[in-house]
């Protein structure tokens, strides 16, 4: 053999590796990439999505402004992320009534719950605090009680006191709107008879508008 034509051949040899067959290589590479996407989706990836804020106000708070957003960083497979778009992660923090008007509120990776069925692990949530801003003033529906004595012939059955209306709104500060939970009648004694009586709804001390001002007291035989 020829020493000097080797480099020859092993060039031819090199050449045609890249060059025949075209084809047949095109359609393994195509198949490769195909394989690729067929696999890739069981593996975890990383995707930061949309968190719903949704907290859990007292009847007394009113925010201010619109939910703020907010963001987490979740891994799991694509399928599972995707399912995010429709069924999002949410977050639900319960605020009582006494709060500050502005509250700067923490988040927490633990506070993002995920919706069943969806399997993805929460890694951060960004921002890692919210500022809530609550109105000032506030209304809230409450109950109104009976304070009336009724004073009735000896051995009359017991009587009860039915209000109409028997639940009244109120308007006022904020935290002074948070420690009602009911309302009564002023203290009076009216004497039993079938016609309605109109009672006022005792405001001492309240610090708030309570409307309607008067209710209607309607006798009946209480039950046993």
């Amino acid at each position: 053999m020829n020493p000097t034509r080797r480099p020859i051949g092993w060039k031819r040899h090199v050449a045609a590796a890249f060059t025949e067959n075209l084809p047949l290589k095109a359609a393994a590479v195509a198949f490769t990439i195909v394989l690729w996407y067929v696999i890739d989706p069981r593996e975890p990836k990383e995707s930061v999505v949309d968190v719903r804020f949704q907290p859990l106000l007292d009847s007394a708070l009113v925010l201010r402004d619109s939910s703020p957003v907010v963001r987490a960083w979740v891994v799991g497979r694509p399928a599972e992320i995707e399912k995010l778009s429709s069924a999002p992660l949410v977050i639900r923090r319960p605020i009582a009534g006494d709060v500050p008007d502005t509250l700067v509120l923490s988040l927490r990776t633990s506070d993002v719950e995920v919706p069943e069925g969806v399997e993805v692990i929460v890694r951060d949530v960004r921002p890692r605090s919210l500022t809530l801003v609550f109105e000032a003033t506030a209304s809230r529906i409450v109950p109104v009680r009976s304070a009336l004595l009724v004073i009735a012939p000896r051995g009359t059955p017991t009587i009860a006191v039915r209000l109409e209306p028997d639940s009244a709104t109120l308007r006022g500060p904020r935290r002074a709107i948070a420690r009602l939970s009911q309302v009564f009648t002023v203290r009076d004694s009216i004497t039993l008879d079938t016609m309605p009586h109109l009672v006022d709804i005792d405001t001492t001390g309240l610090g708030v508008t309570v409307k309607p001002p008067q209710v209607k007291a309607l006798f009946s035989r209480a039950r046993s």
